[in-house]
């Protein structure tokens, strides 16, 4: 019972990242320790049927947990970064960079070679060039999608984001911001218990619509990223992990506060301090579950 919890509470933080701009959900993912195990059980999960209830065991509660954490905690993440954006943003930022030294241990060997490096710039590389994306082409409004063709191109935009979400150093909610659906997006989810409570009533909102096909394609862009991940993974671990640094690092570009810091230095120092630590001790406390369960003990993940 204590492990399903702790999962659901892994799920919950995942789920946070969904509403966050620039934090991409594999990052946090890799920080839990969880991030194998995520792609491999949600990539081979409609393959390997055999595996289905350890497959069931470990997502249901993550998916649970992520729910709760999209929907709950959206509005909280919402105030904090609307009261204290620069802050916050520098919080997020060193837990990316606190993220680094886990994906070093990740792999026996990663060794700088030319490749290496070369597939660590490659994601660099496509984590900046999608900022500055977002940056070329402003903050315009939305595109409206309370129609059939609006719904189509949720759909759309819903997978591209759901398979970034699992692409470390990539981020989901950005992928919605340049497709200009996150704010309709981030409303709907926002009300989404209200929407319920009216079926209850017999009322049908066309936000559930709007829901329904965020849901569906985000689900099947991570199911299919996922799958993606975890073949790479285990074909060549070390070239994935050296674009899986580049990305994460890319990231930390991506974070950077795109309006000026009304916070002093130091507030915004401490915050990039706190993020970092924590993702430290949280890297640390996996690598001694790890060396644990090597020994034979086993330690509820």
């Amino acid at each position: 019972m204590i492990k399903y919890l702790i999962l659901v509470l892994k799920g919950i933080a995942y789920g946070v990242t969904h509403v966050v701009p620039g934090l991409g959900g594999a990052l946090v993912l890799i920080l839990l320790g969880i991030y194998e195990h995520f792609v491999e059980a949600v990539g081979n999960l409609f393959i390997k049927r055999e595996n289905w209830k350890k497959y069931l065991g470990f997502l249901v509660p993550v998916g649970v947990g992520m729910v709760i954490g999209t929907i709950v905690l959206a509005n909280l993440i919402t105030v904090l970064l609307d009261s204290f954006p620069a802050a916050t943003q520098f919080f997020f930022m060193g837990l990316v960079v606190g993220t680094i030294p886990a994906v070093l241990r990740l792999h026996g060997d990663m060794r700088p070679t030319v490749g290496r490096v070369v597939a660590l710039l490659a994601g660099l590389a496509l984590v900046v060039a999608v900022r500055l994306v977002d940056g070329a082409s402003g903050q315009g409004t939305s595109v409206s999608i309370a129609t059939i063709p609006g719904l189509l191109y949720n759909l759309v935009v819903s997978f591209l984001g759901g398979g970034a979400s699992v692409t470390p150093g990539l981020d989901g909610s950005y992928v919605l911001l340049l497709g200009r659906t996150y704010e309709p997006v981030m409303a709907a989810v926002g009300n989404a218990p209200q929407f319920v409570f009216g079926l209850f009533r017999g009322e049908w909102a066309f936000e559930l619509w709007i829901i329904a096909t965020l849901a569906v394609g985000a689900l099947a862009g991570i199911v299919i990223f996922a799958k993606l991940m975890d073949m790479a993974l285990k074909r060549a671990p070390s070239i994935t992990y050296y674009v899986v640094l580049g990305l994460i690092i890319g990231s930390v570009y991506g974070l950077w506060p795109t309006v000026p810091a009304q916070t002093s230095v130091l507030v915004r120092g401490l915050a990039f301090v706190a993020g970092t630590a924590i993702a430290v001790l949280f890297g640390r406390s996996r690598q001694e579950e790890a060396a644990v369960a090597e020994q034979g003990v086993q330690v509820p993940s």
